[in-house]
């Protein structure tokens, strides 16, 4: 019987050190993800050159393994509170600071903060807890890497399983569609791979919670609030691949780079945004979304526009504007990714 390609593929997600410290994958490691996720694996040839009188080319031989792929997820609160897919999203940003230890990250926006800081730390009235808190990781950081298992199969008996090691996200995307489901989608490269047959398959999660949807949110622009569509940041990394003499022939991924990146579309006002791509001035940006209890915010303390035009949609003039995020210094960061 064949295997079907299907949303029913199984992903466990672990940090690979977790997983080369004698970890195992386990059913709390699974991550649910939507129907255009696939990852795959690889293997480049090797051509040899013709050394006698033939026309013939030589036999190629097997040489550098690896993997990639995308893995998306719906933006969505786990059970331990933070966000479904949180080791790959740690892993795409650097940084994943956790409650308790002693951060105070609170989610809030104000104009009185005197600091940019103090506008994604700062708790609205009336609301407590700590929240988890993504940042991007310095050069001289540590870095890490993800362990990926794929499961295909109804059952034992008929299990196909790649894992893929070395793992590391070449981009992250948010994408908050208008009154839909908001998601994550990772564009990832694996070191290398291993496969198996037979294994014991792993029980998929349900998602029974209530995912964040592009409706309860507010954007703000330097202390305006706008109402946005086709709303979406992204973090690229610059993924350069080390190689050796190895079983796979990459020994690992490292990131040596990070651009922040973004665009969106928000209903014509006045030229303030055009003004400020024409005089290079830099904008703040605050996205912070609500789902039942829980709050997501994206804070972005300085973007510098890279395009801004006037459009016609559907007979309302609008702006879409593109930008670029770089380091605050005061605040020290690019992007502040927070969830509560």
């Amino acid at each position: 019987m064949a295997i079907y390609r299907s949303k029913g593929a199984v992903y466990a997600v672990i940090l690979e050190t977790t997983f080369n410290s004698g970890g195992t994958f386990s059913d709390t490691d699974v991550i649910e993800v939507t129907s255009d996720t696939n990852l795959k694996p690889e293997v480049d040839s090797i051509e040899r050159k013709a050394v006698c009188s033939s026309f013939v080319a030589q036999p190629k031989i097997a040489g550098k393994e690896s993997g990639s792929g995308t893995l998306a997820v719906e933006l969505i609160p786990d059970a331990s509170g933070d966000l479904h897919g949180a080791p790959v999203l740690q892993v795409a940003m650097g940084i994943r600071e956790v409650p308790g230890n002693g951060t105070g990250a609170f989610i809030g926006y104000s104009d009185a903060g005197t600091t940019p800081a103090n506008k994604i730390y700062e708790a609205q009235s009336g609301e407590t807890g700590e929240a988890f808190l993504y940042k991007l990781n310095k050069p001289c950081g540590t870095q890490e890497s993800l362990a990926i298992k794929q499961m295909l199969g109804c059952d034992t008996a008929d299990s196909q399983t790649l894992l893929f090691t070395g793992v590391v996200p070449n981009s992250v995307t948010f994408d908050f569609p208008v009154a839909d489901i908001a998601t994550i989608s990772f564009d990832i490269g694996a070191a290398g791979f291993s496969t198996a047959s037979g294994e014991t398959l792993l029980n998929g999660l349900c998602l029974d919670t209530n995912p964040f949807v592009g409706k309860n949110a507010v954007f703000t622009v330097d202390g305006h609030s706008y109402e946005a569509k086709d709303l979406q940041f992204s973090i690229e990394n610059t993924v350069s691949d080390r190689e050796a003499i190895t079983s796979s022939g990459i020994t690992e991924k490292a990131i040596t780079a990070k651009l922040v990146k973004g665009s969106l579309t928000i209903n014509f006002q006045d030229w303030s945004e055009l003004d400020k791509f024409k005089n290079n001035q830099d904008a703040e940006i605050y996205l912070e979304m609500s789902s039942g209890t829980h709050k997501f915010a994206i804070y972005i303390p300085r973007a510098r526009y890279t395009s801004v035009g006037i459009e016609d949609d559907d007979g309302i003039l609008v702006n879409k504007i593109e930008f670029e995020a770089t380091e605050d210094s005061t605040l020290g960061e690019a992007i502040l990714v927070a969830h509560q």
